[in-house]
Parts: C-alpha cells; sequence; structure tokens
C-alpha cells in the first residue's frame, strides 16, 4: 500500500505452458503433415488432468490470475474454440520461443511459469519456472500460512 492507495498492488500471475504441459499432442499423423491441420492437431491433442486440475483450482478458488502461455503458430481460431472453457483469465501469446517469458517474469507480468518440459524450464533460466510438483508444494506452503 503505497500512500493509502491500495489500487497500485496486482495479485500473482500463473503462466501454465499449453504446448507438451496441459496439452499433449499426439504424433503428425499424414493428414496433420498434407493438411497442414492445426484444427485436427488441437481437437486430437489429450489434457493433462494433473495440470488441468491445478489450473481449476487457482482459477476458482484462490485470488491468483491465471494465464496460458501458448505458440503464435498454434493460437489459431480453433484452438481459441478450443480452450474456450478452459479455466484461465488471460492468454499470452510467445511469438519466437519460450525464453520471451524470461521477460515476462522479470517485469512482475507473471509470478510463476508452471511447465514438466525441462527444456522449456531451461530456456527460461529462472527460479520462478518450476514443474506441476514444484508449483503444488509452494502453494501448500503459502496456503497453510495464511490459514
Amino acid at each position: 500500500m503505497k500512500h493509502g492507495d491500495i489500487s497500485n498492488h496486482r495479485g500473482f500471475v500463473i503462466g501454465f505452458r499449453c504446448e507438451n504441459n496441459l496439452l499433449k499432442y499426439k504424433d503428425d499423423s499424414l493428414t496433420d503433415k498434407f493438411m497442414n491441420s492445426i484444427q485436427g492437431k488441437t481437437k486430437r491433442a489429450e489434457v493433462d488432468q494433473k495440470v488441468y486440475s491445478l489450473m481449476s483450482y487457482l482459477y476458482w478458488n484462490t485470488e491468483y490470475t491465471v494465464m496460458l502461455v501458448i505458440d503464435e503458430k498454434n493460437y489459431t481460431k480453433e484452438a481459441e474454440e478450443y480452450l474456450a472453457d478452459f479455466p484461465f483469465n488471460q492468454v499470452a501469446t510467445v511469438i519466437k520461443n519460450v525464453s520471451e517469458v524470461t521477460m515476462m517474469l522479470n517485469t512482475g507480468e507473471l509470478t510463476y511459469f508452471v511447465t514438466d518440459d525441462i527444456l522449456d524450464r531451461n530456456s527460461v533460466n529462472s527460479k520462478y519456472a518450476v514443474s506441476v510438483d514444484e508449483f503444488n508444494t509452494i502453494l501448500k506452503r503459502r496456503v497453510k500460512r495464511f490459514e
């Protein structure tokens, strides 16, 4: 609180990686290669239930903002429609590579970046890029401390 104004405080923003974390894409089939169909790729993706349940908990039961981090090339109209019912507040598109998330973490746009992909976490190169299990541990400590 600065000068008696409480409106300048921003809540925590937790970013979840979409590709190979929330959505596990199946191997490219011949139709994907020949037709370049992202729509088919998205509809055939499997949802990781552990990530989905964590996102749902944060969205419905906490004051945190849930951000979905997705590659710009994969964020098509079809993907937007498919993800419409998922529990998140905003979408961040990554243009070149995941290391753009480093800037988001450094500027405070993101508080934590959650992904199970070790390559993504290493590309971000931050102690605030964590796996789903690590974030569950952090979240449990924070909830217990404030009860």
